[in-house]
């Protein structure tokens, strides 16, 4: 899933998104942060924030 996300991302705003920026961010934190930076067509800029989990029964959740 990170996978496909990151390409959209790449194909949705022209440049790759800064994973050297999500270190130490677990998976699951690093999907729904790109995923919200595609549901609001906005890329990130270092002040992006998650306010929910976007995918509550990712696989490895509890």
């Amino acid at each position: 899933m990170l996978e496909m996300l990151l390409i959209t991302y790449r194909d949705q705003f022209g440049v790759e998104f800064p994973l050297e920026k999500c270190e130490g961010m677990s998976e699951i934190d690093v999907i729904n942060l790109v995923y919200n930076c595609l549901d609001s067509n906005k890329p990130f800029d270092g002040n992006t924030e998650v306010k929910e989990n976007r995918f509550p029964y990712a696989p490895g959740l509890k």
